[in-house]
């Protein structure tokens, strides 16, 4: 299934040691790649319809840092191999990415979005921001609203930002941790390859880091079902 990566962060923190896992990961994940980051007050994406794993992730592209982060590695279900069909998807300020499938979506009616590709994910994307714009005081109540009805046709988990909070829905597989002083260390699952966390975080940095599965191998994953808030690396809702 594809791999969801995401960051929430009261510093602009970097994803170095979650992409050497994330790399891994994409072997099995190789049809696109993609990275959604505010850049200032800004989205930068940076995606290709093509596999993580032929990457150099040591390239001066992979090395922003954010307050938020939403990455993810595809494996198609829906939708070509190609650049509109590659996560994440950005509309006006909102950035998503989905792990899932709910492809009879589609057959629900859109009037002002319209998706760019042709995965259910986009279109899923869509429906959730036309719902949005009906009433923009009540985000939170709509996004899991919303969410909870898409469930019902397949599996749908994903990251979606706003540039402020960073929302994470999990259905089947969706995880958490979070990292705050006093920092230990940290061991890749798969790659095996420790850090120590004291090393490169200040005293006062928290960040939270998603993931489809646990990255890490000794900190404490914590499952998230339903919808998550997250805003300068800490639960809101």
């Amino acid at each position: 299934m594809c791999q969801l990566l995401g960051l929430s962060s009261n510093e602009p923190a970097d994803i170095e040691f979650s992409l050497m896992e994330f790399k891994y990961r994409a072997k099995y994940n190789y049809h696109g790649w993609g990275f959604g980051f505010l850049d200032g007050n800004n989205w930068k994406i940076i995606k290709q319809p093509s596999s993580l794993d032929d990457e150099n992730i040591n390239e001066e592209k992979f090395k922003f840092k954010s307050k938020i982060i939403i990455g993810h590695v595809r494996l198609k279900s829906c939708g070509d191999k190609i650049h509109q069909n590659t996560h994440p998807f950005q509309i006006e300020n909102w950035v998503f990415a989905h792990n899932g499938t709910v492809s009879r979506i589609k057959n629900w009616p859109l009037e002002k979005y319209k998706p760019e590709g042709d995965t259910d994910s986009e279109y899923a994307f869509c429906h959730l921001l036309e719902k949005i714009t009906l009433d923009a005081s009540e985000v939170n109540k709509i996004i899991k609203k919303e969410a909870d009805k898409i469930r019902a046709l397949g599996k749908f988990n994903f990251l979606m930002s706003d540039g402020k909070r960073l929302y994470a829905y999990g259905d089947n597989s969706l995880y958490y941790v979070q990292r705050e002083s006093p920092f230990g260390f940290a061991t890749l699952k798969d790659v095996q390859y420790k850090i120590n966390l004291a090393e490169v975080k200040k005293p006062g940095e928290v960040v939270t880091i998603i993931a489809t599965e646990p990255l890490t191998s000794d900190e404490k994953w914590i499952r998230i079902e339903g919808l998550k808030i997250f805003e300068n690396g800490i639960i809101k809702e």
